[in-house]
């Protein structure tokens, strides 16, 4: 991999941290995520009007996709809002970001797509799970598994069911999107107008379920406390770490080394939320994210 594919890597890695460390220190809740979503697809606007003769060309699937996509993107946001708002970020971070891991080959294998996981990749499953399993305990000595249960992990666990989904739904669309696409730049367009379109409706599906939930005038009294703050920060950020990525792709050989190397996020998300938010740093969560992260770089190059 390239110094540039390194460099951007390790960025995308630090903002991806970031808007999630932002997410924890503010109480991050629907309307939260509603607005950062928002704000994300008006930063992207520029590049849909700029590539506007590939966005004539999204295949009629694709917008099929959207509405699916966006409800998982829901989940996900809000399963991180709730892991947030019950446990800490040097703990809920690494399980949302290891969840995936377990389930995407799982699902992938029901629904039909892919092969199944090579010996490499089955073995990082492995470490993964046994990461998922010492991280929350209070002792490296004593296992327990009344700590598996806490109500921070049931939302950690939605997350990782909703970036499950997404991330499904999202191979199928962009596998047809660039079908449809050519040139050169077909690997920036198509990921990139996608994801415009993806924010507007993950910011309609969290506005939607915001109101029902909420009532329209206290769900908008919600998004007008937001107005400003750090929800527009976050959404940026988000947009940002996911550009980064793919501007990498094009700078390293192989992309299984990309996927690896962004596991970084993984102890700085560990590190901030030790050294700003002032968490416990105990042996078993030490553990269990040296596991996690080893096992997760284990199943990209597997």
């Amino acid at each position: 991999m390239s110094v540039t594919a390194i460099f951007l890597v390790l960025v995308s890695a630090l903002v991806h941290a970031g808007w999630n460390l932002l997410g924890k220190r503010d109480s991050a809740n629907g309307a939260y995520f509603c607005m950062a979503s928002a704000t994300g697809a008006l930063l992207l606007l520029p590049l849909v009007c700029f590539w506007w003769p590939a966005v004539v060309q999204i295949p009629s699937v694709v917008w099929w996709y959207l509405l699916p996509t966006g409800i998982f993107q829901g989940l996900y946001f809000g399963g991180l809002a709730g892991a947030y708002r019950r446990g800490d970020l040097s703990v809920a971070y690494p399980v949302a970001r290891a969840f995936p891991v377990l389930m995407v080959p799982l699902f992938s294998l029901l629904l039909g797509n892919g092969a199944p996981p090579g010996r490499i990749a089955l073995g990082g499953m492995v470490v993964v799970t046994l990461g998922l399993l010492v991280l929350p305990q209070d002792r490296l000595d004593r296992f327990s598994p009344e700590h598996l249960w806490g109500r921070w992990i049931l939302y950690a666990f939605l997350a990782g069911l909703g970036t499950t989904g997404y991330s499904l739904i999202d191979d199928r669309a962009l596998s047809a999107y660039r079908g449809a696409l050519s040139g050169d730049l077909v690997h920036f367009q198509a990921p990139l107008v996608y994801a415009a379109f993806q924010s507007a409706v993950t910011a309609g599906v969290l506005a939607v379920l915001g109101t029902i939930r909420q009532g329209p005038r206290r769900f908008a009294r919600s998004l007008g406390a937001l107005w400003g703050g750090s929800a527009f920060l976050a959404g940026a950020a988000i947009v940002i770490a996911y550009g980064l990525v793919l501007v990498a792709y094009g700078f390293a050989r192989n992309v299984s080394y990309v996927v690896a190397f962004r596991q970084v996020s993984l102890p700085l998300g560990t590190l901030m939320g030790v050294v700003l938010l002032h968490e416990r740093l105990t042996p078993p969560r030490l553990v269990g994210t040296v596991l996690i992260i080893a096992g997760l770089v284990l199943v990209s190059l597997g």
